[in-house]
């Protein structure tokens, strides 16, 4: 039987609720390896349900021109860097004080940016300045982000600025500016705030099961969420699984800039989490079209952004024939880190045909 960790406790104590609240930044205290509870056994190759589900609070939310930027933090925890189809575990170090969290996305479109590239610099009490760049990740409450374990220093007063450097993912639509931006944040440094976070340590008959957790109320800020099937932005050719994700693949005879003649075809593939419809970016993805009986493409998929499909895969095939049949192929898994209930999955997947 696994031993009740303080945070279980204070869970139990009365702790409720898991969406994210406005307020101070705080950290966490001493017993800090202590608190995250053991893996669940005998995990699947597919999304799972993880051992525990942790609040987090929002110490910001800003725009800059096109884009936002949101920083929070909650506990410090376990996660896994992914390297083509191997995993490697990073666990919590006696000094990580918080895992501080960045989600960027573009205001004019509500698309998440999953391929910026983020830097956190934080200046102390004292003055002395730190920086971190945290990994581009995944998780089954927030999806994707950029986040990391970090060691603060003492309490007090700190600033914090993020650097985000848009990506240059193609677009169907108008190029976005590219240049860096960035965001300034104040908090406080507060070791004994972390503990009214609320914790919830999953049963034991559940954990580990396949399955997902809800995401978490991000009120002002957007989720890496994919459109559902049923409503998706373009006629749906088909759909699949694959890798224990989700794949829909839509055709359109225009989208924006990308397909525009009487004689283009724009075809689609949304790779998606099951469950929670997150994005998964950083896959290589390939197809074959046939139309009129002929093979009118065989290469490579894309990733663009798009203001109503969001982050997905494409290409323009040159026909003027009806398509027949798409065949999607994942060469490379997505290569993002994964929280805890994503480690396992989106890794051995085989041709979609529809």
């Amino acid at each position: 039987m696994r031993k009740p960790s303080r945070r279980a406790f204070l869970a139990a104590a009365g702790a409720t609720g898991l969406g994210a609240t406005a307020g101070c930044l705080g950290f966490l205290e001493t017993e800090r390896a202590t608190r995250e509870p053991p893996l669940p056994e005998n995990r699947p190759d597919a999304a799972y349900v993880p051992s525990h589900v942790e609040g987090m609070e929002m110490a910001g939310m800003q725009t800059r021109g096109r884009y936002a930027c949101a920083l929070t933090y909650t506990f410090p925890h376990r996660f896994w860097l992914v390297r083509t189809t191997n995993t490697d575990r990073v666990d919590v170090r006696g000094e990580d004080d918080v895992h501080l969290m960045v989600a960027v996305w573009d205001t004019e479109t509500g698309t998440v940016l999953p391929e910026a590239n983020v830097t956190i610099e934080h200046t102390r009490p004292e003055g002395e300045t730190a920086s971190v760049t945290p990994w581009q990740m995944l998780s089954q409450q927030m999806g994707v982000h950029h986040g990391d374990n970090v060691a603060l220093g003492p309490e007090g007063n700190y600033d914090a600025t993020v650097r985000v450097v848009p990506p240059t993912t193609r677009r169907t639509g108008e190029t976005a500016a590219t240049d860096p931006v960035e965001f300034d944040f104040s908090f406080t440094f507060d070791r004994a705030s972390l503990d009214d976070l609320p914790f919830e340590d999953i049963p034991a008959d559940r954990e580990g099961t396949e399955g997902a957790v809800d995401p978490m109320d991000m009120k002002s800020a957007t989720l890496s969420q994919a459109p559902p099937a049923d409503s998706f932005p373009i006629p749906v050719q088909g759909t699949g699984e694959t890798g224990g994700a989700n794949l829909v693949v839509g055709t359109a005879d225009r989208l924006g800039s990308l397909a525009t003649g009487d004689d283009e075809t724009y075809v689609a593939a949304s790779l998606r989490t099951p469950h929670n419809r997150f994005v998964l970016p950083n896959a290589s993805l390939s197809a074959t079209v046939d139309a009129g009986s002929e093979r009118a493409f065989d290469g490579d998929l894309v990733p663009t952004l798009d203001a109503d499909l969001g982050y997905h895969y494409g290409a323009v095939v040159s026909t003027t024939s009806a398509i027949e049949n798409v065949t999607v192929s994942v060469d490379t898994p997505p290569q993002i880190s994964r929280h805890e209930g994503y480690e396992t999955a989106f890794f051995d997947f085989s041709d979609v045909s529809v």
